[in-house]
């Protein structure tokens, strides 16, 4: 918006007419100028507004993005591998290699079960009856994702949930093998020596120097995203005395390279897990307002597939989760369903969190 000749007239006036003045000293002329400039300057700002530093001089107060700021595209048993035969509608799904998803899907979530075998360490797959899978051992999967990650070093960060996986765990919360087997144990080892500390965010990156992880959440926020790209987020996918013993062994997280999922009066809770945005997506939305983390799920067992119902996954768009784990990141021969990210680049702007000056390409292009 300009000054009008007009508006221009009104605010010079009664300066021409103290210049003019035969009673004006040589001072005054020689001010004048600068008087008017000011005052036209003023002027203009005016009529453009400064909208909190979005003045005429640009945005000077823009809030910066961090890590919570985002909403990205991530796959269930991103590993997974459709049986020959398969004895359930939920099995018949199959993933490209995790490089792949992440460099031609867009997928910015990935989620690993993680076995213990006594001949051949951690093995990655989903049960005795659906054991297909694109990288055998969890140092394969590691590898694969941190190779991709190397050659893309701008990628916003990278949320692995690490599922661990004890025969007896599956049918009851008992956890004598895990214990025995050290299972835990190793997952975290085989993530210090395949995954760069240097590209991990640990709750101890995000603690600083407050007294606990939700402290500093509440009070100082995630990381920036700008000081956060081409690293990760470890996550532990697992509950009740799976968690703790994890939890008893890095108490506070302290040293600990894996998040938990915790109850939400703890000091750990930080991030969480709800996979229904349907029946809890007022929840969901109340925890990423109050800058928590929220993982959610679009789609299970092919039941949205099948009927191209997109229901879910629209909910847990609108509901603000962080990361949105689907079976279908792309479109398969003969199903018309799949997850993408509207206007996403490959992830977006979060619809709850982000700041409004956020655009895709400022998170990741």
């Amino acid at each position: 918006m300009g000054t009008s000749t007009a508006q221009a007239d009104i605010i010079t006036k009664p300066f021409r007419s103290v210049i003019s003045s035969s009673n004006n000293s040589t001072r005054m002329r020689k001010q004048a100028p600068l008087v008017v400039t000011m005052m036209v300057m003023a002027s203009l700002t005016g009529c453009l507004g400064s909208d909190s530093g979005n003045g005429i001089f640009g945005d000077t107060e823009k809030e910066p993005l961090r890590i919570n700021h985002i909403q990205m595209k991530g796959t269930h048993n991103s590993y997974h591998i459709e049986p020959l035969i398969s004895p359930t509608r939920e099995y018949m799904y199959t993933h490209q290699p995790l490089d792949f998803q992440a460099s031609q899907q867009g997928v910015r979530q990935f989620e690993i079960d993680v076995w213990w075998d006594i001949r051949e360490g951690l093995r990655v797959y989903h049960n005795q009856y659906d054991s297909g899978t694109t990288c055998p051992t969890f140092e394969n999967c590691l590898e694969t994702l941190l190779g991709w990650s190397n050659e893309n070093p701008l990628h916003h960060p990278l949320f692995i949930w690490i599922e661990p996986k004890d025969w007896p765990e599956q049918a009851t919360d008992v956890t004598t093998t895990l214990e025995i087997s050290g299972l835990l144990e190793d997952i975290e080892h085989e993530i210090s020596q395949f995954w760069p500390l240097n590209k991990t965010i640990t709750p101890d990156d995000v603690r600083g120097g407050s007294a606990t992880l939700k402290d500093a959440v509440i009070t100082n926020g995630w990381p920036l995203l700008e000081e956060s790209r081409g690293k990760a987020i470890f996550v532990l996918l697992a509950s009740g005395e799976s968690r703790d013993l994890y939890a008893d062994a890095h108490p506070g997280l302290l040293g600990a390279r894996m998040f938990t999922l915790s109850d939400e009066g703890s000091n750990e809770a930080v991030i969480f897990s709800l996979t229904d945005p349907i029946g809890s997506g007022e929840e969901i939305t109340r925890l990423v307002s109050e800058g928590y983390i929220v993982r959610s799920r679009a789609d299970s067992g092919g039941e949205e597939a099948d009927n191209n119902d997109t229901t879910r996954r629209d909910a847990a768009l609108a509901s603000g989760a962080h990361s949105i784990s689907t079976d279908y990141p792309a479109q398969v021969e003969g199903v018309d369903y799949w997850v993408e990210i509207p206007e996403g680049t490959p992830s977006r702007c979060n619809p709850i969190a982000s700041p409004t000056w956020c655009t895709s390409d400022a998170i990741e292009d």
